[in-house]
């Protein structure tokens, strides 16, 4: 009697444990689901140098950053987060988590709780969210390594399985290296992370304040899904520093303006709302996704907020800086992203056969090789990104430039920097801009970058020409 009683307890208890069980896997799938649904684009990724969805398109993510959340972080809320996706149209928010500046070293509970509160907001809103470790006056990030290093386990373990969520382990290293510093302190947190969440965006900051993209690009880490930040401020960051992106870019990392601002580098100043345009246009051409400084109401032209506005949305115009006008003007996003990468090529057409009356120029002879063009490129599957340098070594500075060529493999240009493009048939013809359409002699250079896709077989061109003259291939 007493072995039936056991045998009717223990069938009882595994009859209790299956249905925990299935509910447990009925739940988890439902969560998986709504996980699933809740970010804009799914699961990001980056392929070659852009930021894209779960279908590989590239997309673009702007939004807002809070000021250091020992401050203002009051104004980063569940209200305020969904008032800015709704009215604005953002779909990231940062959140700035000092570490020195009495933050996270000095008060690491509410830094953590804050953070954490931004973090589910946003998820609940639908949209992505930075996790900022922001060092600023410790520019070192092995200051704190290991507090680093334990706060992002256990902020993967919260969130890693949500696809909102994007790690940014050092805001702006300054005073230290790239790769004496920076990227040894990369290689040590980001497999902390990847042990937990394997495939979420993680932003690496660069030397110098996240300027040099640049360094970083000729020395990358070897870890998927990372993002390099680069962070200007319209009054003095300049034409110089988009150099220095195009340059990364045509290296083949990805960047994230994961802070800039309208006035200069100390956060004040300004606005200064024309060079701002000048990155905004530079930015929605590139696809580099962006954050801006910052959602707060200090006395700064940076602050996006006047004194007093409410910390949970419904702002009009009289609540807004210019500054804050400007951005929440700037950040509406397309709803539909453009594709980066065309897996199968279009047919190639061919080139019509010029007319007896209207023949093609033929171009001119180039014995002393006074124009070389340098062509870089760096492959990924059926992609590249492409770096051509053309080099005025003659005596006479060039004023307005067309350079020429045909791709012999189907190869097919799908965004390009620095340049002007049309494609006929096979033919690319590459042109001038406003701000680079001077090569001065004797050695002047003008650099310009794009994306390809093809078939897997990537030949590159045989012959180029500038202006109608043959150019020495270097």
């Amino acid at each position: 009697m007493k072995l039936m009683r056991r045998k009717n307890l223990f069938k009882k208890i595994l009859s209790v444990f299956m249905g925990c069980l299935l509910l447990f896997m009925a739940t988890s799938y439902v969560v998986s689901e709504k996980v699933e649904a809740a970010s804009p684009y799914g699961q990001l990724k980056v392929v070659g140098n852009q930021l894209c969805d779960s279908r590989g398109q590239a997309v673009q993510l702007k939004g807002m950053s809070s000021h250091g959340l020992q401050w203002y972080g009051h104004y980063m809320n569940r209200d305020s987060i969904n008032y800015m996706k709704n009215t604005w149209g953002a779909n990231v928010v940062r959140a700035a988590m000092y570490t020195e500046e009495k933050g996270y070293m000095s008060n690491p509970s509410y830094m953590k709780s804050k953070t954490k509160e931004i973090v589910e907001a946003a998820i609940e809103a639908g949209i992505y969210v930075i996790i900022d470790w922001h060092i600023l006056s410790d520019g070192n990030p092995n200051t704190h390594r290991e507090q680093a290093k334990a706060f992002f386990e256990e902020m993967a373990r919260s969130y890693g399985h949500y696809p909102n969520v994007i790690y940014e382990i050092c805001n702006e290293p300054n005073g230290v290296s790239w790769s004496g510093d920076i990227k040894p302190y990369a290689e040590y947190i980001i497999p902390a992370i990847r042990a937990i969440d394997p495939d979420n965006i993680i932003i690496v900051g660069t030397s110098t304040w996240s300027q040099d993209v640049d360094i970083a690009a000729n020395n990358p880490l070897s870890f998927s899904n990372i993002m390099y930040a680069c962070h200007f401020y319209s009054g003095t960051h300049t034409q110089w520093l988009r150099d220095k992106i195009d340059t990364a870019l045509s290296k083949g990392i990805a960047v994230f303006i994961s802070e800039w601002g309208t006035s200069d580098a100390s956060g004040d100043g300004g606005p200064f709302l024309s060079e701002a345009q000048v990155w905004i246009d530079y930015m929605n051409a590139r696809k580099l996704s962006w954050c801006n400084w910052s959602l707060c109401d200090k006395n700064e032209v940076s602050a996006a907020l006047r004194g007093g506005a409410s910390t949970s949305g419904g702002w009009t115009d009289a609540n807004l800086s210019e500054s804050g006008k400007f951005v929440s003007r700037n950040m509406r996003t397309e709803i539909i992203p453009t594709p980066i990468i065309t897996p199968t090529p279009k047919p190639i057409t061919p080139t019509p056969t010029p007319k007896p009356e209207d023949p093609k120029p033929t171009p001119t002879p180039n014995p002393n090789q006074k124009i070389s063009v340098s062509y870089q490129e760096n492959n990924w599957d059926t992609g590249a990104t492409v770096s051509i340098t053309i080099t005025n070594n003659s005596s006479t500075a060039i004023n307005g430039w067309v350079l020429e060529w045909d791709y012999p493999s189907g190869q097919e240009v799908t965004n390009m920097w620095n340049a002007s493009y049309t494609i006929s048939g096979s033919t690319v013809t590459a042109g001038s801009l406003s701000y680079n359409e001077n090569i001065p002699a004797n050695g002047g250079t003008v650099t310009f970058g794009f994306n390809i896709s093809h078939s897997g077989n990537n030949q590159k061109p045989r012959a180029f020409t500038l202006n109608g003259t043959i150019c020495d291939i270097k």
